[in-house]
């Protein structure tokens, strides 16, 4: 067979081609080769970065705080710590303090995500609270006999606001919240209890009555009695003054009494004696100071408690100290009697009946002296 020269010369350089790939694959091995690293060697994902968006349930458990999700806002709070959300808002207040955290929070089914912003915050807040300095415990001394006294004991009489005098229910069973207001509301309406406002509001779509204490007029409890609702025993937040920040609800006691004191009277005297005794307690428990004892239109633009309450000489009642908040069963001639009227004494006969009497007398002396001169 005859083989044509040009394709002679074709044959061979291809197999010279291939020779220098061989050589070549010889002389370097695959490891050196410059190019793309090995699949093995590829960089690893980062994964969800440290601080992102979390949802809440997830931030009480990391952080040891309890979640409460009201459908309008969600708290954590515990560790000394109270934080709520808004979804939709940018913004989280701590403490009372407001914070922005450049995402708002937002609901993704029944979950709530918190932005990266806000779960730093939270952090930051829980860790500081565990930092702080606790102060050292108190340690009493040892009780001392005491003597004998040498003078009888007085007669009892009614017994003045203490901590220690006050009924059960007043007293809760947990660790106490970090109560800065006390906030005073008439209900507007002229019979109600504590049941039928949990009722109203549990139908607006609240969790449970939003008023700490209720005080009775009469109409459906006792005229003066106090309720407290099942907000008071677990230390619960409120829901009677909302503001923007929330606070007065976080960290104020909504006490409110039966009556429309805008339309119709003020309190009854029974009413009165209890909200003052009430707020006075409140006050040297939790240390309360009589400027944070306020009105629901100190809050917010509404006419509550009326203006028929009245509030300068309620402010005089718990501030001072001076006068006394009459107790259940205590007579009435010891209780103020009048709202327009001084405080009553605390024993023996109420100041308006003493001074009357001693008018008349006074008025029967003069009167006699003149028809003496006049007769000489």
């Amino acid at each position: 067979m005859r083989i044509r020269p040009f394709v002679l010369v074709v044959a061979t350089g291809i197999a010279g081609l291939a020779g220098c790939t061989t050589a070549r694959g010889a002389r370097q091995p695959a490891g050196d080769v410059e190019g793309p690293p090995p699949a093995s060697t590829a960089f690893e994902s980062p994964g969800t970065p440290t601080g992102g968006a979390l949802d809440a349930a997830s931030l009480a458990d990391e952080t040891g705080l309890r979640l409460e999700d009201d459908g309008v806002s969600v708290l954590l709070s515990g560790e000394g710590v109270h934080a709520r959300l808004f979804p939709g808002r940018d913004t989280i207040s701590i403490d009372g303090r407001t914070i922005a955290m450049g995402q708002p929070t937002r609901r993704d089914g029944h979950r709530v995500i918190v932005p990266a912003g806000g779960a730093e915050a939270v952090r930051r807040a829980v860790a500081a609270h565990r930092a702080a300095p606790r102060p050292p415990p108190i340690v009493l001394p040892a009780p001392v006999a005491l003597l004998a006294p040498k003078f009888p004991t007085p007669r009892p009489v009614a017994a003045r606001v203490s901590a220690g005098n006050v009924p059960a229910d007043w007293t809760p069973a947990v660790a106490a919240r970090p109560w800065k207001w006390i906030v005073i509301h008439h209900s507007d309406d002229v019979c109600g209890c504590c049941s039928t406002y949990d009722r109203i509001h549990r139908a607006k779509g609240w969790d449970e009555c939003g008023y700490h204490f209720v005080i009775g007029n009469g109409s459906l409890t006792g005229d003066g009695e106090v309720e407290p609702s099942g907000r008071w025993p677990g230390q619960k937040h409120g829901a009677h003054a909302k503001t923007p920040d929330n606070r007065f609800n976080d960290f104020g006691i909504g006490i409110v009494l039966v009556g429309d004191f805008e339309k119709g009277a003020g309190p009854s005297t029974a009413q009165y004696a209890s909200t003052v005794r009430l707020t006075r307690w409140l006050m040297s428990t939790y240390g309360i100071s009589a400027e944070n004892v306020i009105r629901h239109s100190d809050t917010k633009a509404t006419e509550c408690p009326g203006r028929n309450f009245p509030w300068s000489r309620f402010v005089g009642d718990v501030a001072g100290g001076a006068r006394r908040a009459a107790l259940p069963g205590t007579p009435a001639s010891d209780a103020p009697v009048d709202l327009g009227m001084a405080p009553a004494p605390l024993d023996g006969l109420p100041a308006a009946r003493r001074s009357a009497s001693i008018g008349v007398r006074r008025g029967r002396r003069v009167r006699r002296e003149r028809r003496v001169r006049r007769s000489r």
